[in-house]
Order: structure tokens, then C-alpha cells, then sequence
């Protein structure tokens, strides 16, 4: 069995179980562990964290590796994997593998830190570009050349639902994910506490006492970020509909699990390839008329919208597994 090292920029806690600070590492290891032995460059936590990792995998140092040729599969181009990546160049190795590029860091790195990220980014993008290929979940995002693409998933049939059985909607609108101001979380917080104070919102994925008191508000709940699924099941039936604030996205998996429960979505201009032909998803400008109005066409006409939703095509864990063992074995079969 060839071995691939995995070099991450998640944070794992490492005790009698592992725990790591993002949930898709345990996906992308569980898939690779399937024709791979994997070894793993990543960060490491003096902290507890959230997402529990079933899948059983080896850490790896850089000043162990012996072998001058190695196989590489990095998750995303940010300071720490370039880092990592330099130093294996600067010892000689001889480097092949791929970079899997989740979202536009070219955008991220411009919205967080302007016209000096973007250029920073272009320096690590340039110099990884050299020594891996480049593996995407969009064709979308900047500077990307790509033949095929990969649709990150961790649906499965437990996610699946025909029938629409909850009428007494907890909230209104839910958002799953960071609370960064990327993703437009900071946005939807202050256009709901200002604006949109008759609607109630739903905020999960980031604990409360890191988010500041100037997003509270009595129709904004935060919760702490879900890992069981089941919860997570309960949290999007909680919901009458899905709202995806960000400003730059890849192939966002809350997209696909909205979906699966039957959840129509609104989302903004700037995201608007994320659609992928997929009924149900509704393009909104970024203001409070635009999304009562969206909501309230949607209210209508929900059970004609679910029966829209119910014929997509659905992107599963076992797609993304194929897709990605696809795109990397003639690779690494040289």
C-alpha cells in the first residue's frame, strides 16, 4: 500500500481519542485510508476540541521522513502547509501529490486582510502551483484551472427525507458555520438585530463567549458548534429556511445537507455558482427587503418548493469518496 503524507492546517488535540478543530479531516482520512496508509502534518492543540476523528491515522515529523520521494495531499494553501511544504523542498525531497483548494483564498485573504493578503496568497498559490496539482471544488474560484471538480459531502442515507413533517418552525432562518466576517456572519447578525427584528435567527458553529455582546440580540440565538448528527438532523428541521451569508464559497456541504432536509436556501450574489443546477436556492441582494422578500415567496409556495427540492440530484459521502480516489490514483501510480 503506497503512503501519502496529509499535510492539514487543522488543530487536533491529541488524548486517548483524538478531537480535531474541523470536522472535514475525519471525511478526507476516511477516504484516502481506503486505498492509502496515511501519515499526518498538522498542528497540534494543548486545548480540547469538538470534532471527534474515528478514523485511526499516524502523526508525522518532518525531520523523520527518510524517504526522497513523497507522496503529498495538502488540504488548502495557508501559511502553516506552505511552511511545512518549504521545508520538505528545502531538504531535497522530491515532491508529488496535490493541493486541495476547499474555497478562494484569494478573496478569503483580500476580505480579511486587503490588497496585502491578496498578494500573499498569490505568493504561497504560486509556489505550491509548482510542485502540486491543483484539485478543486469549483471551477469558480480565482486563478483555478480545472478539468473536473470534487463535491465535498458527508451526507448519508440518514440524511435523506421525502416528506416535510414539522410545520411548527423553531426559527426562521438558520446559518451553520464560523462566525467570520468571510463568511458574512457579522452581516446577517446586525441586519437581523437592526432591521429584520420580527424574524428569528439561528446562529451555530461558533460558542457564545467568543462572539461579541454587539451581536446579541433577543431574535438572534447562538449555539455552540454540533458535531452528532443527529442533533444536526434536528437543528435544520428546526428551520423553516436555510440562509447562507458568506462572501466567498467553494461547494459549501450545508448547502447539500439544507438540501437533504428539504430546506429551501437563500444565498447572496457573490456565491451564486454555488447553485450547481440544484433547485431550491434562492439569490438575494444583501438588504432587508430583499430577504423578506425571498423568505416571504417562499413561505408561499413551501410545499411546491420541497417538492422541487425533493427531484435534485444529491452529492453524498460516497460520491466525494469516488470522485476524490479518482482524481489522484493515475498520480500516484507513477
Amino acid at each position: 500500500m503506497k503512503k501519502i503524507i496529509l499535510i492539514i492546517n487543522d488543530k487536533i488535540w491529541n488524548s486517548y481519542k483524538n478531537y480535531t478543530s474541523n470536522n472535514d479531516l475525519s471525511n478526507i482520512l476516511s477516504c484516502l485510508k481506503s486505498e492509502y496508509e496515511v501519515e499526518l502534518i498538522c498542528r497540534k492543540s494543548s486545548k480540547k476540541l469538538i470534532y471527534p476523528i474515528k478514523e485511526k491515522f499516524k502523526f508525522c515529523k518532518i525531520k523523520e521522513i527518510k524517504k526522497n520521494e513523497i507522496n503529498i495531499f495538502m488540504v488548502s494553501i495557508t501559511p502553516y502547509n506552505f511552511l511545512c511544504l518549504l521545508r520538505l523542498m528545502l531538504l531535497g525531497k522530491k515532491i508529488k501529490g496535490f493541493v486541495y483548494l476547499r474555497s478562494d483564498g484569494f478573496l478569503e485573504y483580500k476580505i480579511k486582510y486587503g490588497l496585502i493578503g491578496y498578494y500573499f496568497y498569490y505568493l504561497m498559490f504560486y509556489m505550491v502551483k509548482k510542485k502540486l496539482k491543483l484539485l478543486s471544488v469549483s471551477k469558480k474560484l480565482t486563478n483555478v484551472k480545472v478539468k473536473s471538480i470534487l463535491h465535498p459531502s458527508e451526507i448519508t442515507k440518514k440524511w435523506h427525507k421525502t416528506k416535510e413533517s414539522n410545520k411548527n418552525f423553531k426559527t426562521d432562518f438558520l446559518y451553520i458555520g464560523r462566525f467570520k466576517k468571510e463568511k458574512g456572519s457579522h452581516f446577517i447578525s446586525e441586519i437581523f438585530k437592526k432591521n429584520l427584528k420580527n424574524y428569528k435567527l439561528t446562529i451555530v458553529g461558533t460558542k457564545k463567549k467568543f462572539i461579541s455582546k454587539k451581536y446579541y440580540n433577543k431574535n438572534i440565538q447562538f449555539i455552540s458548534p454540533v458535531y452528532d448528527e443527529k442533533k444536526l438532523i434536528k437543528l435544520y428541521d428546526s428551520t423553516r429556511v436555510f440562509i447562507l451569508p458568506s462572501f466567498t464559497e467553494g461547494f459549501p456541504k450545508v448547502i447539500s445537507e439544507s438540501l437533504a432536509r428539504l430546506k429551501p436556501i437563500i444565498i447572496f450574489d457573490e456565491i451564486s455558482h454555488v447553485i450547481n443546477n440544484r433547485k431550491g436556492i434562492f439569490v438575494c441582494k444583501r438588504d432587508e427587503k430583499n430577504i423578506i422578500k425571498n423568505f416571504e415567496l417562499i413561505k408561499k409556495d413551501y410545499k411546491k418548493i420541497q417538492n422541487l427540492i425533493i427531484k435534485n440530484f444529491f452529492y453524498t459521502k460516497d460520491n466525494f469518496k469516488k470522485e476524490l480516489l479518482r482524481s489522484i490514483r493515475h498520480e500516484f501510480r507513477k
